[in-house]
């Protein structure tokens, strides 16, 4: 067997890990920096290990992050790792689970805990008045985002400088060292360095004058952790719309067009703490895929929405697209009587409706076996503001215990406002406990672990294998089964 070049040269010294003191039968060792003696072997599970540490100690959201360069040096000898360090990603992810990490995309659904709504009850209860809305708590109180967007960063940054004594402000702040046009802002965004972007400026940073726009171009590889995560929370309905000038304008432009279309239901939402007062987007139901679209245009909602609502067929029966509908008088599949779906769109060759019901399964059924409940003139859901995380950012918030992620349903959308939130008890995938999770988390699942131990104790053997599963349940899955069934499916014929 070849003897380890690195090992042979210090035989006569006990070759162990210097963060667990273990040697090679716990693994390979590796001398990832210039540290000698006693300090220059670690496990890279341990290196690893250390670098979880480091990033508990810092704040999820990217405005407070530190560059914090223990990650990527040695904190004795100083110099720099020779194994490059994973990624704030990569590490969050360490946290949460693959699993977990792949429900943040589009048309799934984040919802507070409950301990972590309680949490911030009691965080607003000691809270003074005038702060109580800038600290965003009461949007994530109970809430579920439905995510409308994940977006990759291109790393950029522009800056919009007003004045002179702003670009001033600015100049001080760029490192010239690398001359011309590669400056580099020394303070960092998001916790990123920036430099000038090559093509934006012709005669170097020094020509510029104010009022202008510089844009920077990050210095860090791309990477999925810094994607754009944005979400719409859908239970905190609005009395009025806060610009309703914009409303009534967009609902003139479409009844220019169909009359009628001012039949359709428009519901406001504050989706979140970002641009409250700005629409930033609409959620049309019916139609097909998933059973929803999202558009930016308040125009282009209602018209669609008008346009999936309007009757076209007599065969249709008092049934319109994007209607919530209850299911009857089914012969072949009784059990499904009384179930809520949301009518997608008509088939004339086969006189069925395209139905999706609550749990993703598709149905074709006849109007005779749909009774219609709401949204028979089309419905539009206006969501003004919404919430922002960078990927990394949500992992980390995940992590700590605070949301769940479960796959959005037809459910999630034909439900009231006050059921979304509880409906999605039981299909929420939480991350396990680990030294990221919040303390008030971890104090709940004991509480929950011991009550449990409880009910069983006291509870006849089938009492306890009939027990559902619980929504407070410690997972890394992405769900239950039937979060994979809420995909969207084939549409079978029924009845």
């Amino acid at each position: 067997m070849a003897v380890n070049p690195e090992m042979a040269a210090v035989e006569e010294e006990e070759i162990i890990c210097r963060y667990c003191f273990g040697g090679t039968e716990d693994g390979e060792l590796i001398s990832p920096c210039k540290c000698a003696g006693g300090q220059k072997f670690v496990h890279l599970k341990c290196l690893r290990q250390w670098q979880r540490m480091v990033l508990v100690t810092q704040p999820t959201h990217p405005a407070f992050y530190d560059r914090d360069l223990r990650h990527q040096t040695c904190n004795v000898c100083k110099s720099e790792f020779t194994c490059a360090p994973p990624t704030r990603h990569e590490l969050m992810a360490s946290f949460t689970g693959p699993e977990i990490a792949a429900l943040i995309d589009v048309g799934c659904v984040i919802a507070s805990h409950e301990a972590f709504s309680t949490e911030l009850e009691r965080s607003l209860a000691t809270m003074p008045p005038m702060l109580r809305h800038s600290s965003s708590y009461e949007h994530w109180i109970r809430g579920a985002f439905l995510i409308t967007q994940v977006e990759p960063d291109e790393g950029k940054l522009t800056i919009r400088i007003d004045s002179e004594g702003m670009l001033q402000r600015v100049c001080a702040k760029m490192d010239g060292s690398c001359g011309g046009l590669c400056k580099r802002l020394t303070s960092q965004h998001m916790g990123r360095c920036h430099r000038v972007q090559a093509d934006a400026l012709a005669n170097g940073f020094a020509d510029l004058k104010a009022p202008c726009t510089v844009v920077l171009e990050s210095d860090e590889p791309e990477n999925c952790g810094n994607d754009h995560v944005v979400a719409v929370n859908l239970t905190r309905p609005l009395d009025s719309p806060p610009d309703r000038g914009l409303v009534e304008r967009a609902m003139r432009e479409i009844c220019k067009k169909y009359r009628k279309a001012s039949s359709v239901e428009i519901t406001h939402f504050i989706g979140g703490p970002c641009q409250e007062e700005e629409l930033m987007c609409c959620v049309v139901l019916g139609g097909g895929g998933c059973g929803w679209t999202v558009l930016k245009d308040l125009a282009q909602a209602i018209e669609l929405a008008f346009s999936r609502a309007a009757k076209r067929l007599d065969a249709e029966g008092d049934i319109h697209g994007g209607q919530t509908v209850r299911l009857k008088g089914l012969q072949g599949a009784a059990h499904l009587n009384g179930e809520i779906g949301l009518a997608l769109r008509f088939n004339a060759d086969s006189g069925r409706w395209l139905v999706r019901l609550r749990n993703g399964e598709g149905k074709q059924l006849r109007p005779a076996n749909l009774e219609g409940l709401d949204g028979s003139d089309g419905r539009v859901f206006a969501v003004w503001g919404d919430a922002r995380w960078s990927r990394a950012q949500l992992l980390g918030e995940i992590a700590k215990g605070d949301w769940g992620l479960c796959r959005a349903n037809i459910g999630d959308l034909t439900s009231g406002p006050t059921e979304r939130w509880p409906a999605t008890r039981g299909r929420l995938a939480f991350a396990p406990i680990t030294e990221m999770t919040e303390s008030y988390m971890s104090e709940a699942q004991r509480e929950m672990n011991a009550a449990r131990q409880t009910l069983q104790m006291h509870a006849e053997p089938q009492e306890i294998e009939d027990e559902p599963a619980r929504e407070d349940t410690t997972s890394t899955a992405p769900g239950t089964a039937s979060d994979q069934d809420m995909a969207c499916q084939p549409l079978p014929s029924q009845e």
